[in-house]
Parts: structure tokens; sequence; C-alpha cells
């Protein structure tokens, strides 16, 4: 009761509620107005937000997004592994680009007839979202992009040509003219050629030692005056300094000159070609060519080829040659055939290279390819996603990344090391050391039966299987086998892994004889025209036969 205040006296008036109320106050009733309402639209506010949020945990986003984001993912991982060249890609999506928004679009309608016919279980309707509209519409950019810059290089080859070699058609009417010269050339000299515009064909089948030259000049100008000046500009200079004959031919504006040279066989030539092709045939000496924009094919020349090739589209040709051949630079398809001599490749080779019947060693190199052997009996071919060789004399080493690689019926050493392909080497006898190394793909290994040798061979995520009775041994996924045939000391050694390895007993076809050399070529000197015959005496007049009837 102590915590209850005292009662009132009795017969007193109650005490007042509190004190004087304060009066009226306008702008303290305008702030707690505009405070009410702040707080009101805060409130709706966190509401829309609730809404938002409750409506984003229920919403289900479509599939397009992620078939776009593993699309792109997979093509730039093709392109970093180089199994697919990205402009030959940007050029197929430049044409086909459309499919995109066609796959894009059925995937959305079955997408919205599944949630229809489901509309009751699957509640809040899907949504592609903004970033899959950008990706969208980033597509179709690079499509409309892609498909623009095909078109200006179409109109670019076909009025300017490859490399522009066609620029000069732009400059006025075409005038032709002809014209031969001919000059004396130092027995078992050099001539050297260059031409900026034009081709140059060679050949040594001049008997009188001399050189002669057809020359085709064409200008291209608006008016007779000009064509005069540029052709007298594109006639050629002949210079000599002692064994050394040089021809050149100005370069100029809106002309070009071709050359057909015919000089003596036991003179060695230089050619320096800037646009345009270089044929050279029939010598028996050296050959230097530089390329820059234009095909090359030599052949029947007894002397050393020396080739630098400067473009990706030229392709070289080299047949009968009894010297070694070298080729550098970028290019091309490459063929070569028939050469007794080492062949020796370097550079970049963006088409079909192809050499058959080297009798010398054979060394290709590329940024991916390093191959060497000491014979080439059949043939060597490379492609893009391919190695194929065969008839080959070791020793032989091959390392490459991303190729399906064949070597068939190799003789002596082998040693290869390879990257995401199949490897299938067979070897003849005698036999040698085999040794591969592998990454991502199958192993087939092909020897000679009764041959001597020791195995030492293993795969991880992959099976073994061997012709010559050998035990494997089984851990998990890696799989070993080891093991002597015939008690002979050869190492065959073979790893890899994500693929098979297999050792094979085949009866492979003997080695080829060597091809024959090339006949020799010597220069004939030009026979002496024969004596004119006598005339005979006329024939005097025989008396008329008689006959009876």
């Amino acid at each position: 009761m102590s915590a209850y205040p005292p009662p009132p006296p009795m017969g007193g008036a109650p005490p007042p509620a509190g004190g004087p109320y304060p009066p009226y106050d306008r702008n303290a009733a305008r702030a707690q107005y505009r405070a009410q309402q702040a707080a009101y639209r805060a409130q709706q506010k966190m509401q829309r937000i609730a809404w938002k949020a409750q409506r984003r945990a229920t919403r289900r986003t479509s599939i397009v997004g992620p078939l776009i984001l593993l699309g792109l993912g997979v093509y730039f991982l093709l392109v970093e592994l180089h199994r697919v060249s990205a402009f030959y890609a940007l050029e197929w999506f430049g044409h086909w680009w459309p499919v995109v928004l066609i796959a894009a679009g059925v995937i959305l309608l079955a997408e919205w007839a599944l949630d229809r016919d489901r509309a009751a279980e699957m509640g809040c309707p899907r949504s592609i979202g903004g970033g899959i509209v950008f990706l969208l519409v980033l597509l179709i950019l690079t499509g409309l992009a892609s498909q623009a810059a095909l078109r200006g290089l179409e109109w670019k080859h076909q009025k300017f040509g490859e490399g522009f070699g066609k620029l000069d058609q732009v400059l006025g009417n075409r005038s032709d003219s002809y014209d031969d010269v001919s000059s004396a050339i130092a027995a078992n000299g050099l001539l050297v050629i260059r031409n900026p515009h034009g081709d140059v064909t060679v050949n040594g089948t001049s008997t009188d030692g001399q050189m002669h030259v057809s020359i085709h000049k064409s200008a291209y100008a608006w008016n007779e005056a000009d064509v005069q000046t540029k052709m007298k500009q594109l006639e050629p200079a002949i210079q000599h300094d002692g064994n050394t004959t040089t021809l050149s031919v100005a370069g100029v504006v809106g002309g070009q000159a071709d050359l057909t040279v015919t000089m003596p066989p036991s003179s060695g030539i230089t050619v320096n070609a800037d646009h345009g092709d270089v044929t050279v045939s029939e010598l028996q000496k050296p050959v230097t060519i530089s390329a820059n924009h234009g095909d090359v094919d030599v052949r029947e020349i007894a002397g050393d080829l020396q080739a630098t090739i400067n473009d990706d589209d030229a392709s070289v040709s080299v047949k009968d040659m009894t010297g070694s051949v070298t080729i550098n630079g970028h290019t091309g398809d490459i063929n070569v055939n028939n050469v007794t001599g080492p062949v020796a490749m370097q550079g970049d080779f963006y088409g079909t290279t192809d050499l058959q019947n080297v009798s010398g060693s054979v060394r290709f190199d590329t940024s991916r390819t390093h191959f060497q052997a000491a014979k080439l009996g059949d043939e060597f071919s490379v492609e893009s996603d391919s190695l194929n060789a065969s008839a080959l004399t070791g020793p032989v080493v091959l390392k490459t990344t991303d190729k399906n690689i064949t070597l068939d019926r190799v003789q002596g050493s082998v040693d290869v090391i390879n990257r995401n392909g199949e490897v299938n080497v067979t070897s003849v006898a005698p036999l040698g050391t085999v040794s591969i190394q592998n990454t991502h793909g199958s192993v087939d290994v092909g020897l000679p039966p009764g041959s001597s040798f020791k195995v030492d061979a293993s795969t991880r995520n992959g099976d073994m299987e061997n012709d010559f009775g050998l035990s494997q041994q089984d851990n998990d996924d890696n799989h070993t086998l080891h093991g002597s045939v015939g008690g002979g000391s050869t190492k065959v050694t073979i790893s890899t892994t994500d693929g098979d390895v297999t050792l094979r007993k085949v009866t492979a076809a003997p080695m080829p004889p060597a091809p024959p050399a090339p006949p020799a070529m010597t220069e004939k000197a030009p026979k002496a025209p024969a004596a004119p015959k006598a005339p005979k005496a006329p024939v005097s007049d025989k008396a008329p036969k008689s006959y009876s009837f």
C-alpha cells in the first residue's frame, strides 16, 4: 500500500490534469505531416523491395543463357587449342549467325509451351534476363560486322586482287607492249633478276652463250602520253659486273612487266619478285628465289635451291632436283617431288605440305611441328590436323601437337612426342629404338615378327593390348606393360593418357628402292649444219614405149 500515492483530502477538489496546453503551431504540424509522409513512402519502398526479392526468389531463368555461354566457352577453347581457326570460324559465323537467333527462339518457344501446360506447378513464368539480351545483341552485332567484313574482302579481291595486286587497274585503261632483248652473259656466271611487278619465267635452254629476254609490258593510264612514259620506264636495265649480270625493272605505279628469260644452263640465277609468279627450270647451278606475292615453280635443277616466300596464299612446287632444297618464310601449299639432296623447310605453312621421294634428309620446322628423318622413300604429308609419312629411314624425330600421326614402314629409331591426337607407328626390320610420348590420345605400334626388344609401356584411363603374350599390371586406371621379347635390348617405350596402347605384330611391305636420279643435264653444243647435197643430173627423156592392142 505504501507504493500508492495518498488519497486527496476529504472534501477537497481534485488536482488539475496537467499544465496549460501550448498554443497551436502551424510549422510544427507541417513538419509532423511531412514526417508521416516520408515514413509512408519508406514503407512503400520496402514493400516493393520485398516483393521484388520474393519474385526473384521464385523466378526460373531460361536455358538460353547457359547454352550461349557454353558455346562461347567451347569456341574459345578450341581456338586456344588450335583446333579451330579463329578467322574461318568468324567467317562461318558471318554467314550463319541468324541460326543463333532461330535456335534461341525455338528454345524460348518450347519453354513457354512447357510453362503453359504446367502453369499451376511452375508458378512464376521464365525470364531470360537483361544479360542474355545483351549477349544476343552482341552476337547480332558480331554477325553483321563479320558479314560486312567478308563482303568488303570479296569486293577488295575483285577490284584490287590478292594483296592489292590489281590496284593498278583503277588507274586507267590497260595498254600492252611486247619487246625482246638479248645480252651476253659470263660463262658459269650469275644472273640476278629484280622485278617488283610482274611474273618471272627462267629456263636454261640457251645454247649460244647469251641471255634472251622477252618482255610483256602492261601500263594503266588515261591518256597516251602517260602510257608511253610508263612503257619507257618499264624497259629493263642490264648491267654487267664481272661474272654477275643484273636484269632489273623499275617499279612503276600503274605498270608491270612479265619477263621470260632464256639463259645458258651453266649459269646460276637469283630472282627477287615482289608481285608475281616465279618459274625456273632446266639449270645446272644454284637457284635463289625471293617471292613476296606469287607462286613459285622450280623443276629440273642440277643445283641447290634456296627459296624465301612471304605469301600465305601462295603455292610452291619443286620437282626433279639433284641438289638441296631449302624453303623459308610463310606460304600455303607446298609440293616437293623427286629430290636427291636434303630438304629443309622452316616457317609457317598454312596449306598442305606434300613431299615425295626424297633421297636426302628431311627437316620440317614450324611453330607447332618439328620433324626430321634421314631419308624419305615414299611420302610425307602435313595438314592442319594430321601428319602422315611412309617409307622413312631413321633416326626419325617428331614433336608436334593437335595432330593425328601415322608413320608407316619406319626403318631405324623413332622418337615421337604428341598431344591431343592419335599416334600410329609401324616399324620394319632392322628395328630401332621406339619412344612415343602422347597425351590425350591412343598409341598403336606395329613391330616386325621375329624382332627382339624390351617393352616399357603405360597408359592412364585407357586399355592395353599386345600380340606378344606379355602380361600387364593394372592399378585402378593405370595400366603398365613391362617385358622382353626375344631377349633383345632394343627399347620400346610408350606412354599416354586418356587413350589405349596397342602392340601389334605386323608384316610391313619392304622399303621401296631408291628412286632413279634425274638425268644429268649437259649443255650440248649446237650441231653444225650438214653440207648441202649436190644436185642430181637431169634425167634424159626416154623414148616412148610402143603398146600393142
